[in-house]
């Protein structure tokens, strides 16, 4: 399973390869199962500028293999 550290930088690699974006700033992230139950994920909330705005958004990556599941821009997870 990633630890935290491993799962920014799977993070950082999905925003910038699937998304262009270089540089982000995580405002949340928690390790819990999805909404099955079945699969661990990580879940971030995440903040990025982009045309000269901040733009919210956020993202839920697989715990076990990194793989981005979601990506949502304009939203934000609840704690």
């Amino acid at each position: 399973m990633l630890d935290f550290s491993q799962g920014i930088e799977k993070l950082k690699k999905h925003m910038q390869s699937a998304f262009g974006i270089a540089e982000i700033r995580v405002t949340m992230a928690k390790q819990e199962k999805d909404q099955t139950n079945e699969k661990d994920v990580w879940r971030y909330n995440v903040e990025f500028s982009e045309n000269g705005k901040i733009v919210k958004a956020m993202v839920e990556i697989n715990a076990i293999t990194g793989d981005l599941l979601l990506f949502q821009r304009d939203s934000q997870w609840r704690i």
